[in-house]
């Protein structure tokens, strides 16, 4: 993706205090899930944004997956692509689906011997595809209805 939206010297911090980048991540989402609820998409994509790049942070900081913050890590991508999506970046939005799930993959190998959040990584990789899908299939309808009209 182009965007960047933590700041070098935040994302040091974040990644060096592992509590820090929980808050975070919890008061980023939750101010961008505010605003989304607004309508107010362009004040809820530098938030959730910050959310998206600390939950994967958040991954990386994790001795040890837990289905939560797959959970979290996916719920922040989709926040993030449908806001994009909302603001007519539709290519970024995809970007983001196709990220999130490529990261997410490596984590099915790591966790072999744990079934059940095997399945849970499976199952958030599938939401992301269909979340592609839909948004793809948007982008595909927009692009005929365009033909039609002119």
């Amino acid at each position: 993706m182009s965007h960047n939206f933590l700041c070098p010297n935040h994302r040091q911090w974040l990644t060096t205090n592992p509590l820090a980048a929980q808050t975070h991540l919890r008061e980023t989402q939750d101010n961008g899930q505010y605003y989304r609820e607004q309508g107010a998409w362009q004040q809820a994509l530098p938030f959730l944004g910050c959310a998206y790049e600390t939950a994967e942070i958040v991954l990386v900081q994790a001795e040890r997956q837990t289905s939560t913050k797959i959970v979290d890590f996916t719920a922040t991508a989709v926040l993030l692509a449908d806001t994009l999506h909302k603001l007519g970046q539709k290519t970024l939005s995809l970007a983001v689906y196709e990220q999130a799930q490529k990261r997410l993959k490596p984590e099915l190998v790591i966790s072999y011997q744990q079934p059940q959040l095997q399945r849970c990584i499976i199952d958030c990789i599938k939401s992301l595809a269909l979340g592609a899908g839909f948004h793809h299939q948007f982008m595909q309808g927009q692009v005929k209805e365009e033909h039609c009209i002119h």
